[in-house]
């Protein structure tokens, strides 16, 4: 009777292991996270947040080692882990980059006011007030 309890509880281990496992990952979620992580590098990310593209490579793999385990849960957790930090990354890198882009146009209206107020002194205008 004691192998008989021992072989339903294996067994009932095992089931359970396998349906906490859930779906396998559909091919399009695994696309889905792969093309976010490309547009977050496209964004530059690795100049402007690297650590949080760091962090989207890691559960991309994480992820794709998961769906060849079977373990599809996982899988599909650490794949929108991934497409999360992917586009934290892609949003921090433009959001440096406009930041970076303002600041050059302050400076270069800067110049051209400086430019041409002295235009205007050349010219023997006064000052603007």
């Amino acid at each position: 009777m004691k192998t008989v309890g021992w072989m339903a509880l294996m067994i009932s281990a095992v089931l359970a292991g396998c349906a906490s496992a859930g779906p396998p990952v559909a091919p399009e979620e695994l696309t889905e996270a792969e093309a976010a992580v490309r547009s977050a590098e496209t964004a530059d990310a690795a100049d402007y947040a690297p650590e949080l593209l760091e962090e989207a490579h890691l559960a991309l793999a994480a992820g794709r080692r998961a769906a060849t385990r079977g373990d599809g849960d996982e899988a599909r957790q650490r794949l929108l882990e991934a497409r999360d930090y992917a586009a934290a990354a892609e949003a921090r890198a433009k959001s440096e980059r406009l930041r970076r882009d303002a600041a050059r146009l302050r400076r270069e209206a800067d110049d051209l006011e400086e430019r041409a107020e002295e235009i205007r002194e050349q010219a023997g205008r006064p000052p603007r007030p």
